[in-house]
Order: structure tokens, then C-alpha cells, then sequence
């Protein structure tokens, strides 16, 4: 009996275990495609006020390509895990990683609208500056983004080093990496995004950026970090 497998390519090795692939069609969206997904997508419109580092933050994450896997846990443009991918966008990785850019983005904004809800994220936007870091709309995404338990891991170390995935991606640099990648002229509301400034996160906090050198990572978190 022959299984055909459309539109995937994925390596396996040892017991079972998957690397790095690619699902459909290799992509490579601009910041500034990942942020006009972004604006069009149900996203809380305060997190949209920043949607040009959000830009940045999908070429931080994939590269721009959605279909990528990186053969541990996540999938996509944003690299939703497994988990995730079934809560918010009701199907497994083969499927999403073949999803629209639209769809994934819109999936990724429902998972970002509950994590807002979180503890962590409420203390964090709370603050002003947290390890002399501006907290801004970007600094709050990467909150999220690497996990709401991780987060908070974070906070109450008091300093961004308090957690940092196994490539050593904290938090704020994430945070960094997404203003330094978005597209420098991008615009959101009354601020320009992108390495000349960050969009507002429109709350009575201040906002500021200083993005470093763009760099490159895979994000790797365990299903209830996130």
C-alpha cells in the first residue's frame, strides 16, 4: 500500500523523531505582508498599534516562510506549537503549515488575545521600564510569544535574563529583533515602526526601542508555556 503525503517535506530520524521541515510551499513574506496579516486579523487593536515590529517579529519567528516546522514543536509564520495549533486553528501542523498566510496570522491573534489575559502579561504592562527596557506593544508580543509561564519566570527574576530559550533568546531580545526587522517604513498610527522607532503601545506607559543586530533563532517552548 502506498501513502502519499502532499505538499510536505519532512525528515525523521531515530525513534520517530522529526527535524526541521517544510509543509506546502516554501514563502517568504515581508514584514511589511506579515503586517498588513496582522492589521486585517482579530488582534486586540492596542497590540495592532505596534503591528509594524509584529511584522518583524513573523520574519524574526519563520523567516517569512509558513511552512516551516521546525522540527521540534512549531509550525508557521508565528511557530505555533502543536498544542496550539489544534486550540486555535482547529487542525494539526501538516494542515497549518499550508494555511493562508491570513489564516496562520489569524490564528496566532487569538492565542496573543487570550495570553494578554494573562497574569504576567498584566504585571508586565504595568510597568514603565522593566531591566531598563521600555515596555512597549513589541516587549508585551514577546511576552507571549515565548510563553505567558516563561514570562512571568522573567518578572520575577527582575531582570531579562530571568529566562532565555535553549538558544538563548530572552524575552527582550526577541523584542528587539522584531523592531529591528520590521520594515523601516512602515507606519502605525502616529509613530513610524521599525529600526528608526517603535509604533505606540497606547497606554500612559512610556515607549521606547533600541533594536539590536537582527538576528536568527528557533523558538522552542513546551506546549503549557504558551
Amino acid at each position: 500500500m502506498f501513502v502519499v503525503v502532499l505538499c510536505a517535506s519532512i525528515s525523521w530520524f531515530g525513534a520517530g523523531r522529526a527535524v526541521a521541515g517544510q509543509y506546502c510551499e516554501r514563502t517568504n513574506y515581508s514584514a511589511q505582508q506579515i503586517t498588513d496579516a496582522v492589521r486585517n486579523s482579530p488582534l486586540r487593536d492596542d497590540l495592532k498599534g505596534t503591528s509594524c515590529s509584529l511584522g518583524g517579529l513573523g520574519r524574526f519567528e519563520s523567516g517569512g516562510n509558513k511552512g516551516n516546522y521546525n522540527g521540534s514543536c512549531c509550525t508557521g509564520i508565528f511557530q505555533l506549537n502543536n498544542a496550539n495549533v489544534q486550540k486555535y486553528a482547529g487542525t494539526d501542523r501538516s494542515v497549518y503549515g499550508c494555511m493562508s498566510l491570513q489564516d496562520q496570522v489569524d490564528a496566532w491573534a487569538k492565542l496573543t488575545n487570550d495570553g494578554y489575559n494573562s497574569s504576567a502579561v498584566r504585571q508586565l504592562a504595568s510597568m514603565s521600564t522593566f531591566d531598563g527596557q521600555k515596555v512597549d506593544a513589541s516587549l508585551i508580543a514577546a511576552c507571549i510569544q515565548l510563553g505567558t509561564g516563561n514570562c512571568q519566570k522573567m518578572l520575577n527574576s527582575g531582570t531579562c535574563s530571568g529566562f532565555a530559550d535553549i538558544n538563548g533568546t530572552t524575552i527582550c531580545k526577541m523584542a528587539n529583533n522584531a523592531g529591528a526587522l520590521a520594515d523601516p517604513n512602515c507606519k502605525d498610527g502616529q509613530a513610524v515602526c521599525g529600526p528608526s522607532g517603535p509604533g505606540d503601545f497606547p497606554t500612559s506607559t512610556g515607549i521606547a526601542a533600541n533594536p539590536p543586530t537582527a538576528g536568527s533563532a528557533s523558538i522552542i517552548v513546551a506546549p503549557t508555556d504558551v
